[in-house]
């Protein structure tokens, strides 16, 4: 395939520091050194870029980009920005781990996503760095991490991003990310990062000032990225440049493309498309794997689909836990109102998709889906929970700490059973009990008020009057996971059985990716499920009273959520029987 040129910003190339930038409504741009105001013209081509190559500039280098000779801007294509969104560029680039690291594929993935800065109290790459061993014993085999381009101020989700090749300050240094990725490479874990291609954050977005990057669109953050219209060519080259700069010069392993719904482009190759091509064709070159997830959530089959579509590997699937979540605990408000019947359940981990564009969806307000009857299960992630799940709740609570341990278990379980690659959301596995708020600390007055009224709207239903506002730290230290947590009865508990359904995974006892290997139902007329394999029978009971199991003498019990005493099933337990 044909890879389109993707140096952009400033690179060191042939002893020289250059720069290029693609500005085509501009007369001049200039790089002004921040040090001594030195300026360093660009020369303008006819493709509407502008580029210089001079003596190598030093790491550390502040500067400025001059647009016509009046105006003066950070550099939307910055490798560092010190002062946060608003201050200097600097001059860095990332480090590459020395070593070659296979990858893992989608088929063999256990994925963990995690935040840095609320992983740990230090919230810094180094921090999160010493948990590795941790994840590696609980089986964890790919880390995502959420986004770290840089965010104003230093608390975010991240995905109020607005440099994409700049990592975040208050994370650490590009030496501290290699020595993260080089120490998960060593434990068999492939570090994948959480990236955003639909829309830049609200506070620190010079891009436009630079060229057409936004166009108006209706998206829930305003106006769409620029992928197909008037003067998009050197926009799809600052995003193909980002895929290349993650991958090939920091040395992730893949990324998880949020919300890609919302990327509008009506190209003969979609970028979607292009980026895909373009991440595959990077792993061939390195002889590695490189894992691409997208966040879709309109549960299409193309996003997945190698010929015709996007050709991800993967897509995030909100169905199962809405479904599954629904059942468990009775939830009918926000998304959980188009679920609720037992035969969801079952319809998931038989045909992947409950909202397959025959079921009205009474939260979006739209028909929405595809028949994934024959989507590989490899090819969809499933999870109990993840940063939207828990924070776009009205009170940002956990699974575990609204429903308690048994029910938790139970969730886990069927996670693990279904044909699907899993993912936990940090802390899940030992039950952690501290809120996931959202959370932000953007500069501007009132956009800070107007994330806090778009909160206070979101929830108007609620009487909820404890929440602290996103602006607030407090939002952000309640956030933080609990590492004492792991060391408590209930804590090592609910981790040993994490672990036990990974390694039940990992040797394929479970979780059978095969649909035609695999037998789904309820039993007894009553909201208990089972799943019949070729290494194993398991049962979920969903319902509020005990269910007689026999266990044939060809079974053993491999792994029960709860005393099995007397051969019944407890309401809202696990049993796995593997075949001896």
């Amino acid at each position: 395939m044909h890879i389109e040129r993707t140096e952009v910003g400033h690179f060191y190339s042939g002893g020289h520091s250059n720069f290029r930038y693609f500005s085509p409504e501009h007369e001049t741009l200039s790089v002004e050194l921040d040090t001594d105001g030195r300026r360093i013209d660009l020369t303008k081509g006819d493709d509407g870029y502008f580029s210089a190559s001079v003596s190598p500039l030093p790491k550390g280098t502040l500067y400025w980009l001059l647009i016509d000779g009046k105006v003066r801007i950070p550099d939307p294509y910055s490798r560092r920005q010190p002062f946060s969104v608003h201050g200097a560029s600097m001059i860095d680039e990332p480090y590459r781990p020395e070593e070659h690291f296979p990858g893992v594929k989608a088929e063999d993935a256990i994925i963990y996503e995690l935040h840095v800065g609320t992983f740990t109290r230090e919230g810094t790459l180094r921090a999160a760095e010493k948990k590795i061993g941790y994840l590696k014993s609980l089986g964890i085999n790919v880390i995502e991490l959420m986004p770290m381009a840089e965010f104003p101020g230093e608390r975010d989700w991240g995905y109020d991003g607005t440099y994409l090749y700049a990592l975040e300050n208050s994370y650490g240094t590009y030496a501290d990310l290699q020595s993260f990725i080089s120490a998960a490479h060593s434990a068999g874990i492939a570090v994948i990062l959480d990236v955003v291609y639909n829309h830049f954050g609200p506070e620190g977005n010079y891009s436009q000032m630079l060229a057409p990057f936004m166009v108006s669109s209706d998206t829930p953050w305003g106006q769409a990225v620029n992928f197909d219209s008037k003067n998009s060519s050197g926009i799809r080259d600052f995003f193909l440049g980002n895929i290349r700069y993650w991958l090939s010069e920091a040395g992730f392993d893949g990324f998880r493309a949020d919300a890609t719904a919302f990327i509008v482009d009506t190209s003969k190759t979609p970028i979607l498309r292009a980026m895909n091509d373009l991440a595959k064709e990077i792993g061939k070159q390195e002889n590695r794997e490189i894992l691409m997830i997208a966040e879709h959530l309109r549960n299409d089959v193309k996003v997945t689909d190698k010929k015709d579509g996007f050709a991800f590997d993967a897509q995030w699937c909100d169905d199962f836990a809405h479904a599954t979540e629904a059942v468990l605990t009775g939830e009918r408000e926000g998304p959980y109102q188009n679920f609720g019947p037992f035969d969801d359940i079952l319809t998931v981990f038989s045909r992947t998709f409950v909202m397959d564009g025959s079921r009205y969806d009474y939260f979006e307000h739209m028909r929405y889906g595809s028949d994934g009857s024959d989507v590989p299960p490899s090819s969809i992630v499933a999870y109990t929970q993840n940063h939207d799940q828990i924070g776009n709740r009205p009170c940002g609570d956990r699974f575990a700490a609204s429903y308690g341990k048994k029910k938790a278990k139970a969730f886990a379980a069927a996670l693990f059973i279904s044909p699907y690659v899993p993912m936990l959301f940090m802390g899940e596995e030992y039950g952690e009990t501290a809120p996931f708020y959202f959370f932000e600390s953007f500069s501007d007055s009132g956009l800070i008020r107007a994330v806090e009224n778009g909160r206070k709207s979101m929830f108007a239903q609620n009487s909820i009057s404890d929440v602290p506002s996103p602006h607030s730290e407090e939002a952000f230290e309640k956030s933080r996971l609990n590492w004492d947590l792991p060391e408590s009865a209930d804590g090592k508990e609910m981790l040993e059985f994490y672990r036990a359904l990974i390694s039940l995974k990992k040797r394929s006892i479970i979780g059978n990716r095969c649909r035609q290997c695999v037998m789904v139902c309820s039993i007894g007329g009553k909201k208990v499920l089972k799943v019949d394999s070729e290494k194993s029978m398991s049962f979920i009971n969903f319902d509020s009273e005990p269910y007689p199991i026999v266990v044939q003498d060809t079974f053993r019990i491999a792994l029960s959520s709860e005393p099995f005493n007397d051969g019944m099933l407890q309401p809202y337990a696990a049993l796995i029987l593997e075949k001896k």
